[in-house]
């Protein structure tokens, strides 16, 4: 796990300090036949489109040791089905980060986000779309027919603002985001926390619609993990006065979350899963090793082989699909709805959001260690993609 987080961080793209205010440069964008791809189907057969990013480098270029760093240029490229769809240049002239975590398509167009010492720019395909003041981290972005919704976190520490298409929202100087935000059917909706000078204590608030109202915590809270937002109903994990290990509690009631004897818990979390509570709890036991579970709200639905802890999951229809890495060796696993499969010889996984499940076939981005074309795993078939470099991310846009 540690090379493979290493090689992330490797990965500069020759990109220099970022610094000042730059110029909006467009030119250098490509096109191809993958952008004319749309879900469809008919009657109850459904097609879906799945897309690939990566980081392309020159033919023949070692990008894994990047020997040329701060000089060799590398591109952007997004797969849709399998079909190149478009290839867009990285660079700080560019405004285009080789980082795997500031990129993301949404349905079929892919939103960049990236920072100088003074402001975010956003940009959609490659293309300047807006910009606002501050150097933020993006935590989580939205787009509709009413606009693109981002909520970042300040780069320097604490603060943060949400946004429609650049324009303030709602601003917080001196708050720490908590968790992930979440799209309702009234808007968007993430919870944040505030220190209570003096008192040793926080205050947790929840936006929601275009309002801000604070949470009701239990008065035994010593401090609140993680908070989500399901069919209209807020939910949170938080450690109690007392009590050895977290606790789910929302407005039925309060449910302990059963961990394995004698272990620590290090973190425990929401799961991004439409429609169901789904947590990831991560403990340590007597011989150092973190491992992850996964509970369905209070239930707890597996707990992954001893030093096993998750890297990236995929919720659909009800089944869960993992991507595991060893805490402390080069050893990664798939977990496809419960069944574990080792990883193909001479493959690793990279960025945060390697795999998603498309019409039923779990897809994983696998990038080669030994500098051969990134491939595709698809419940056991390798579909390689011609470009020298590796996968950040793969996503679906289901019809």
């Amino acid at each position: 796990m540690a090379i493979v987080a290493g090689l992330a961080m490797m990965v500069s793209c020759g990109l220099k300090e970022i610094g000042g205010e730059l110029p909006q440069k467009n030119e250098g964008i490509w096109k191809g036949p993958g952008a004319d791809l749309k879900p469809g189907g008919l009657g109850s057969v459904k097609r879906s489109v799945w897309y690939v990013t990566g980081f392309d480098y020159p033919e023949g270029y070692d990008w894994m040791s990047d020997p040329e760093a701060g000089s060799v240029r590398c591109s952007l490229v997004v797969y849709a089905n399998a079909v190149p769809m478009l290839k867009i240049p990285v660079g700080t002239e560019y405004q285009t980060s080789a980082a795997p975590d500031m990129h993301r398509m949404i349905e079929g167009d892919l939103y960049t986000d990236f920072s100088t010492d003074s402001m975010t720019v956003i940009k959609k395909n490659g293309k300047y779309l807006f910009s606002y003041p501050g150097r933020e981290m993006m935590i989580g972005m939205h787009a509709d027919s009413s606009g693109v919704y981002t909520l970042g976190q300040s780069r320097r520490g604490k603060g943060f603002s949400f946004r429609r298409d650049g324009g303030l929202l709602f601003e917080n100087a001196k708050g720490d985001l908590l968790g992930q935000m979440v799209v309702t059917d009234g808007g968007c909706a993430f919870a944040f926390s505030e220190e209570v000078a003096g008192a040793g204590k926080e205050r947790y608030y929840l936006y929601r619609d275009g309002k801000v109202s604070q949470i009701a915590v239990r008065e035994d809270v010593r401090k609140v993990l993680d908070v989500t937002v399901s069919d209209g109903e807020v939910y949170y994990i938080a450690t109690l006065t007392g009590i050895t290990h977290p606790v789910l509690v929302c407005e039925d009631g309060m449910y302990m979350l059963e961990f394995p004897l004698s272990v620590r818990v290090d973190s425990c979390r929401f799961i991004a899963a439409e429609g169901e509570i789904l947590i990831e709890g991560v403990f340590s036991t007597h011989t150092g090793l973190m491992t992850s579970g996964l509970w369905r709200k209070e239930v707890r639905e597996c707990i992954f082989p001893a030093g096993m802890v998750l890297w990236a999951s995929y919720t659909d229809g009800g089944g869960v699909s993992c991507l595991l890495a060893h805490c402390s060796a080069d050893d990664l696993r798939i977990s496809r709805c419960g069944e574990l499969i080792a990883f193909p010889e001479g493959y690793t996984a990279m960025g945060t959001a390697p795999l998603a499940m498309v019409d039923g076939i779990l897809h994983v981005g696998m990038t080669s260690m030994d500098g051969a074309q990134p491939a595709v795993w698809m419940d056991g078939e390798l579909k390689k993609l011609n470009f020298n470099g590796y996968i950040s991310s793969i996503s679906v846009w289901e019809p």
